[in-house]
């Protein structure tokens, strides 16, 4: 300030006094009820739920401590953020500010300094709260300056992020109900889009990754469910710079777009109409998306497809101009033009990517281009951290491809072979009982530095030379049952069948189990990988426990071409402990299983049903010699509900029943004999 010179009065600082504490004394109570919410929901909670306890608990964060914080962290900011935004939907208030002697950067600021006083303290207060009362002998939870920091950054930035959203919405409505509901849907409509989006390409685009297990990602793509699932998944560092950068950019926007909005725009529902082209594709091109897989889902036929892109892109027209006019009289004469244009370019986006235009689905490369392949059904399995396990690595950094060349070569001989003939891709339970097909993820890592993925059934029949390449070879065999896995720090071996049990934890014994395993897995041929025989048993590997107490399993069978694990076992004693024999069998009784189109719809898949279709025609026997009983046990297959093949239903001492098949060629004529 220099001598002589006015001094600056209060109404020309960016901040207008006057207008903060009127927000203040008008909508404090947020303030105090966001203070108490806070307040409850941790530093009580540390003395609620620890009353119990009895000895003190080490906490690593403070977010799942009672309650759910999201409850509280979403709403409180975004009410905030309508309250105070909502002198710009009234008419009479927006005239009465805008007519005030200060510019529209005063008042925006002015709103959202309040805004930020109504949210902030309550969270720092609680913060404060927390570190004063860690020394109090009745609270028996551990924790440090550390956890309580991250506890206040993380809601500091969620909340400037959230209000200032908010507050961003509000400058392009005209209407706080829509404000409102136009923030909700934004903050959850990112990942919503993207899954419908996964959905319409996985549905029509063919060898489109099923992604159903990315699609848990999805939810970091919104705010709201990314929000919600803090308590289970704390922010990392790297989001909360993204939200703090959001957070300043549509503070940013807000300003630049309020310097521009017209106070007429109050009531209205956009208040820029340069947006309303964006809204209106927006809206329909949701709509669009939601018909086309719900009825996608249930109906496949091409009428069914072109009909519900149709109608859900005119009802989302009609939607979106309702709430522009505010009227349901939006007939006119440019509404069939501007509707059809808007119809024929959304349904381009639409259709192209599905169509064959782009080339994705015949797009094989080629394998000299091929740097690294995996190929199997367990990709997404193989992707994932076990269950529970916090220091096992998953498979991205084990290193699941296979450089090999001949393997490359095959894969890619599959992936032609497949793209040439297209087989139906099609998940009926009636033809996938009858056509054995294999799923596959064909994952390609290419020289030039790219990727590529494809997903496919490959049904058995027609495929079999480029199946038994891929699925003869040691790689595949490798990842498609996990070996490496078994390398780790096993523990011991659990044998188990259904009430019989054993485990081997003598490490000689365990070893030498782990290898004959090993090699069984990887002697394994195309025929017995696709056959229907039975496991024996079911096979544990436990590993042993980590630093953090998790233990792995993995399970295995034992199939009856295991011949030198067998041997094994019965050299050892163990064979007799997990086989059933026929003293474990109460009844095997015996069928024809066939006439399956005269059960009804509904039941055509239950076995009992089936069972009881043959008897009623004479066409059940019981077994009851015990020769034949333990041929029965012998070659049993799983059950496959082949027409005109034979199923026995055996009955066990541990009140347990199973339905298995007979290969026709392995059984005796005396067995075969028993039936009319």
């Amino acid at each position: 300030m220099k001598w002589g010179m006015p001094v600056m009065t209060r109404s020309r600082l960016f901040c207008n006094s006057s207008i903060i504490r009127q927000n203040l004394r008008q909508y404090g109570w947020i303030g105090i009820l966001y203070t108490l919410a806070l307040l409850f929901i941790l530093p009580l909670q540390l003395f609620i739920n620890g009353e119990g306890l009895k000895e003190p608990v080490v906490l690593e964060g403070l977010f799942d401590l009672g309650m759910d914080i999201p409850v509280i962290l979403i709403p409180f900011p975004i009410i905030t953020g309508l309250f105070l935004s909502r002198y710009l939907q009234s008419k009479g208030s927006s005239d009465l500010m805008h007519s005030l002697p200060l510019r529209r950067s005063h008042l925006l600021s002015s709103y959202t300094l309040s805004g930020l006083l109504l949210l902030l303290p309550p969270i720092w207060i609680t913060s404060v709260v927390t570190m004063l009362v860690r020394p109090l002998e009745s609270n028996m939870y551990i924790y440090h300056g550390a956890e309580v920091w991250q506890w206040c950054l993380t809601l500091t930035v969620l909340t400037l992020f959230l209000f200032a959203f908010t507050m961003f919405v509000g400058i392009c409505t005209g209407q706080t109900i829509l404000q409102g509901v136009v923030t909700l849907i934004l903050l959850v409509l990112p990942a919503a889009m993207l899954m419908f989006i996964d959905m319409h390409l996985n549905r029509y685009l063919y060898g489109y990754p099923d992604s159903i297990g990315s699609r848990e990602s999805l939810k970091d793509w919104a705010p709201m469910l990314r929000i919600a699932d803090m308590s289970y998944s704390p922010f990392s560092p790297t989001e909360l710079w993204v939200y703090a950068l959001l957070f300043a950019a549509f503070l940013t926007l807000s300003f630049v777009l309020y310097r521009k909005r017209h106070s007429e725009k109050a009531g209205q529902a956009m208040a820029f109409t340069y947006f309303d082209p964006l809204f209106k594709a927006g809206v329909m091109l949701c709509s669009m998306l939601l018909a086309l897989s719900y009825f996608g889902s249930i109906k496949q036929g091409t009428g069914w497809i072109v009909g519900s892109v149709v109608a859900g892109g005119v009802i989302g027209y009609i939607l979106v101009e309702m709430v522009l006019r505010k009227t349901w009289h939006i007939l006119s004469r440019k509404l069939p033009l501007e509707l059809a244009v808007y119809s024929i370019l959304l349904g381009l986006l639409l259709y192209v990517p599905v169509s064959g235009l782009t080339g994705y689905e015949t797009r094989v490369p080629a394998s000299g281009k091929v740097s690294a392949v995996f190929a199997g059904g367990n990709y997404a399995d193989l992707m994932q951290r076990p269950f529970g396990a916090q220091s096992a690595a998953p498979a991205e950094e084990v290193d699941i491809y296979s450089k090999d060349a001949k393997y490359i070569e095959a894969v890619t001989a599959l992936h032609h072979a497949v793209v040439t003939a297209k087989p139906d891709q099609g998940q009926a339970m009636w033809d996938y009982v009858y056509l054995p097909r294999h799923p596959f993820t064909l994952s390609y890592q290419l020289k030039s530095g790219g990727t590529l993925m494809r997903t496919y059934l490959v049904p058995s029949a027609g495929f079999e030379p480029e199946l038994k390449a891929v699925m003869g070879h040691a790689d595949y065999k490798r990842e498609r049952y996990q070996i490496s896995r078994m390398n780790k720090n096993i523990e011991s071996i659990r044998m188990s069948n259904l009430d019989k049990a054993f485990s081997i934890s003598d490490p000689q014994e365990v070893k030498e189990f782990k290898d004959i395993l090993i090699r069984e897995l990887l002697n394994m041929s195309y025929k017995d990988q696709v056959s229907d025989q039975r496991s024996r048993a079911s096979i544990q590997v436990i590993q042993k426990p980590d630093q953090n107490g998790f233990q792995a399993q993995y399970t295995y069978s034992w199939y009856p071409t295991y011949h030198e694990l067998g041997a094994w076992l019965e050299q050892e004693g163990y064979a007799d402990k997990v086989k059933i024999t026929v003293a474990d069998v109460v009844s095997a009784e015996m069928f024809r299983d066939m006439n399956h189109n005269k059960l009804p719809p509904g039941r055509m898949y239950d076995p009992e049903t089936r069972l009881e279709l043959a008897r009623s025609e004479k066409r059940a026997v019981m077994v009851t010699d015990k020769t034949l009983i333990n041929g029965i046990l012998e070659h049993r297959r799983n059950y496959n509900r082949r027409e005109g093949g034979y199923a026995v239903k055996i009955v066990y001492k541990n009140d347990s029943s199973s339905y298995i098949s007979l290969d026709e060629q392995e059984m005796s004529p005396a067995l075969k004999a028993l039936l009319p």
